[in-house]
């Protein structure tokens, strides 16, 4: 008599088996499996090639992969799922992006997206996605966004006076950057946000700061890699009643406290703030007979939350990693503070043209993101800007797709590639973007909001928030420059996405130690 526990492993065991031979006999058949293949003898037999880029410095495998195979290529993914394709092919990611509702984020990240972000334009999909980002769309235009110039500016200006003070204190000397600029691009966010306080020091901040830098040790560790490709294997498990896969971050549950406060209150007419903006735009009203569709709090409230995280996490990567490559670059910019002078003045920066390129720059290399995934909904046929050849001697012009392929697109990669930007692409040279021919031509480059990047992404899913980002840069950039010197302190600083851009020093996550001195005094 066998064991119920017996049969169950058994079965289990025979769905497997089946799961894997239904995946080979499908791949044998397609394009897919006869493109180029990242060198087998590099992937875990369990864990492929996916753990191998997890784990390293951000996009180094994938940009020796591309360096070695091309723009379009294939690698082994985890638990013996379908290859995953590794594409940076400008035309072919483009297509991709424009096509936003044929390839769709993976269904594994939903629940991590939730308990983060909630279920706001992150999130959404299809039809759902095209109302929220149409309802968010009004306070991130041009205007709304110069509206919020001053906040910026007054939170870069205070963040240099605190920082100026402790070095007063104690002198000059080796800082910990991620101790002064998280908790000012996190201000930014709860004033342009919300119109709200959310200074360094106060009970809501310190719980923020504090769970995420908890987040970002967290999201090093090999359950968090693990976590989502078992949820795209089993799905089931997303549904199951574990604390950790359903409590909301604090973040989200201080967003949203804070949130259910102001709507109580009587809404600021004249509100320049995110939310002020979107609830004016969402408000229910009449209008010819008819009620117009709104943002429900809840989601009006998540969406708040998913652009307090991007605001705040992600432009934070961007700025410390920009500042390092300032000091251990000081060659190339003798002058930094002068030729970075930046004037402010009726809400606008007149930013000198070096400081224009230093947030390029900055940009460029340092996507907060290393890449994001996408599923074919559906066959399709994505256009190639350079010819394949497969494995069978065959050359390629299109890619055809049917409906669960995967997609990896790696930002870094895009925006460095040696065969379009030469040998220096990966290379900190602002002054690139000044001369003639500096920088390849646009046909060459990916498609983009901001100077032909693809770190904003593209198409219907483009970051809706790129503009007050890109002002967060230059404006927090433009105040430290003016205020400090800052020198490389030697140590060996990592790049690692955790969950996004973030600074590592022997193994100890969101580290910079830089060398830093105040060239002027502040006023208090």
């Amino acid at each position: 008599m066998f064991s119920s526990s017996a049969v169950a492993c058994t079965a289990l065991a025979a769905l497997t088996l089946a799961y894997i031979v239904r995946l080979i006999a499908a791949s044998r058949s397609s394009t897919i499996a006869k493109l180029p293949i990242a060198p087998v003898e590099e992937a875990d037999f369990f864990l492929g090639h996916e753990y191998r880029v997890a784990k390293g410095e951000v996009d180094v495998e994938y940009s020796r992969w591309t360096d070695l195979l091309g723009p379009v290529y294939r690698i082994k993914a985890a638990l013996f799922q379908k290859d995953i394709v590794i594409i940076s092919d400008n035309l072919a990611v483009q297509h991709i992006f424009q096509n936003a509702y044929t390839y769709l984020k993976s269904a594994a990240f939903q629940p991590i997206v939730v308990k983060v972000v909630g279920r706001g334009v992150v999130w959404a999909e299809d039809e759902e996605h095209k109302w929220q980002r149409r309802l968010l769309a009004p306070a991130f235009t041009p205007s709304a966004v110069k509206a919020m110039a001053d906040d910026v500016l007054h939170c870069a200006e205070k963040t240099a006076r605190r920082l100026a003070d402790d070095l007063e204190s104690r002198g000059s000397g080796i800082v910990n950057l991620t101790t002064y600029i998280p908790p000012c691009t996190l201000e930014v966010i709860g004033r342009v946000g919300f119109g709200y306080d959310f200074g360094y020091n106060t009970p809501e901040a310190k719980a923020i700061l504090e769970a995420w830098q908890q987040d970002v040790a967290l999201f090093a560790t090999f359950p968090a890699f693990l976590a989502p490709i078992l949820i795209g294997v089993f799905p089931w498990i997303s549904k199951l009643p574990i604390k950790e896969l359903h409590e909301d971050s604090t973040a989200k549950k201080t967003i949203h406290r804070v949130g259910r406060q102001l709507m109580k209150q009587a809404i600021n007419p004249e509100g320049k703030d995110i939310f002020s903006i979107l609830v004016r735009e969402s408000w229910q009203e009449k209008e010819g007979g008819k009620e117009r569709t709104k943002l429900d709090d809840h989601t009006l409230l998540d969406n708040i939350l998913s652009f307090f995280m991007a605001g705040f996490e992600t432009s934070s990567g961007v700025i410390v990693f920009t500042l390092l490559d300032l000091a251990q670059n000081l060659e190339l910019n003798p002058t930094p503070r002068g030729a970075c002078a930046c004037r402010f003045h009726d809400g606008e920066s007149r930013d000198s043209s070096l400081l224009d390129a230093v947030a390029r720059e900055g940009l460029r290399l340092h996507p907060t993101a290393r890449d994001t995934h996408r599923i074919a909904a559906k066959d399709d046929v994505i256009p190639l800007q350079n010819p394949i050849t497969l494995k069978n001697g065959k050359t390629i012009t299109s890619l055809p797709v049917k409906a669960g392929d995967g997609f990896t697109i790696p930002f870094t990669v895009m925006n460095t590639n040696s065969k379009i930007w030469g040998r220096d692409g990966d290379k900190f040279i602002p002054e690139r973007w000044l001369s003639e021919g500096g920088v390849p031509s646009g046909k060459d480059l990916p498609h983009g909001p901001f100077s032909n990047v693809s770190t904003f992404a593209d198409g219907p899913r483009m970051c809706l928030g790129w503009r007050l980002a890109v002002m967060e840069v230059k404006f927090i950039i433009a105040v430290m420059i003016k205020s400090f010197e800052f020198k490389d302190s030697g140590a060996k600083i990592e790049k690692i996405i955790s969950p996004s851009l973030q600074p590592f020093v022997n193994g100890e996550a969101a580290m910079l130690p830089i060398h830093i001195t105040p060239v002027h005094s502040h006023s208090k």
